[in-house]
This record gives C-alpha cells, structure tokens and sequence, in this order.
C-alpha cells in the first residue's frame, strides 16, 4: 500500500506550534510534506541563527557542575571578538565550538560538520557553511546552512535553499 502524503507530515516544534504568524485566521490548512518539510528547514534556520548570535556566559562552568554545560545556562557560543580570524588555531576554535552548539542544542540535526571558507585579510566577513542531516522520517534529509560572520557587529546570518 503506497504512503499518502498525509502520512508522511513533518511534525513542527512545540514553539512553532505555540507562535501564530496569522493570528486572523482560526483554522489552519493541513500542511501537505513539501510544504512542512519547507517549513521545518526555516524553523532550524532560524533557531540557528538565534543560536549563533547568543553569547554564553563569561567564565564559563565550575567543574563541579559539569552537567550544566549541557544546559540551557551554556546556550550560545562563546565571544570570540579577541580571536584573530586568520589564525589557523583559532579558526579551529570557532569551528569547533560552532559545531559543539549545534550538536547540543539543535537536535533536529545529526552528522553536523561545520568548515571555514578561506578568510581573506580584506575582508570583514567569514563565511562557514554548515552541513548536517535533519531528522525526518522515512530518512533524514541533507541539508546545509550557508553562514556568515560580520566581524565589525559579530552578527551571524544564516541562510539554506529550502
């Protein structure tokens, strides 16, 4: 027996449940699997993007409390203004501690691996792109975050083809 559409929907995360973008309307329309599957890839873009721009606390965890780094008190990234863009160690750095983040608190995610374009000494921005799986049923789907650091604001924008 062939699966319908219908079965096949994407189910939204409880805060793309609770926001109403068109409070007018009482009743929304059953959304068919293009068209949550589309919408799931805009939700991760965004919680990304609101990821990516926090700062985790300064001074970091007591190791006693190790349990917290996985916590909602860790949420972010670390500030990496007094890092230099073209050092190949701290360039790791951010790689890492990008990838970390997301690994930890973008479940949606798996297989998430995060490279640097080459930085040019010119140029005010670093671009990283992002290359995970989003967990969908019947099988994950590819999917990749074109991101851009703007070093004079540290604002990061992230962007996907959905």
């Amino acid at each position: 027996m062939p699966v319908t559409d219908n079965q096949l929907r994407v189910t939204t995360s409880v805060l793309d449940r609770l926001l109403d973008y068109e409070p007018e309307v009482s009743r929304e329309p059953i959304a068919s699997r293009s068209k949550s599957l589309r919408q799931l890839k805009q939700s991760v873009m965004r919680d990304l993007e609101w990821l990516l721009n926090t700062r985790q606390i300064a001074g970091g965890i007591p190791e006693d409390l190790k349990e917290a780094n996985d916590s909602i008190v860790m949420f972010g990234l670390p500030d990496f203004t007094v890092l230099s863009m073209e050092s190949p160690d701290d360039q790791k750095y951010i790689k890492h501690e990008i990838e970390q983040a997301v690994r930890r608190f973008e479940q949606r995610l798996e297989g998430v691996q995060v490279s640097i374009e080459p930085v040019l000494s010119t140029e005010r921005i670093i671009h990283f792109r992002i290359d995970a799986r989003l967990k969908v049923d019947p099988a994950p789907e590819p999917i990749t975050f074109d991101t851009v650091l703007q070093l004079g604001s540290g604002q990061y924008q992230v962007r996907t083809d959905t």
